[in-house]
């Protein structure tokens, strides 16, 4: 009596035979090893080495390297696997503006108190109103139970 109806969900994925026509853009990626000081030889090796297992290309110029043919995540896990190798566990891979950077370790300096300073009195005794009592309990005797 009653048919199914068709949920008329579309299948957006695309056919196995079809192919991108034209030649495919590979991405680019930006490293900047500024901050790791040398370092920047070694990291560069590393790189070209596993970057070569997936046909990719990597070009160095100065302190900042192009990656061609990995994700941005993949290349940040490479640059994670390369601190850890060196002893670098201290160091971040950060990612600002699409750049992959290597920063050191924060060191937060706190600027250091005069000697001749002191805390302040709040902070060291209750505020008390003047001209009226304080709220001090009296002290009470205890009755012995029996």
């Amino acid at each position: 009596m009653y048919r199914r109806r068709d949920s008329g969900a579309i299948n957006f994925k695309p056919k196995s035979e079809s192919k991108p026509i034209g030649k495919q853009r590979k991405e680019q990626q930006t490293v900047d090893l500024a901050k790791l000081r040398g370092k920047t030889g070694p990291a560069v090796d590393f790189l070209r080495e596993h970057v070569k297992k997936v046909k990719g290309r990597v070009s160095a110029k100065g302190t900042q390297i192009q990656v061609e043919g990995l994700k941005h995540r993949e290349i940040k896990l490479l640059l994670h696997k390369f601190l850890r190798h060196n002893g670098l566990d201290e160091h971040r891979v950060l990612s600002q503006s699409g750049i992959l950077k290597i920063v050191p370790p924060h060191t937060a300096k706190h600027p250091k108190l005069d000697v001749a300073t002191t805390p302040p009195a709040a902070a060291t005794m209750p505020y008390l109103f003047p001209g009226r009592p304080t709220s001090v309990a009296p002290d009470k005797k205890r009755r012995k139970k029996s």
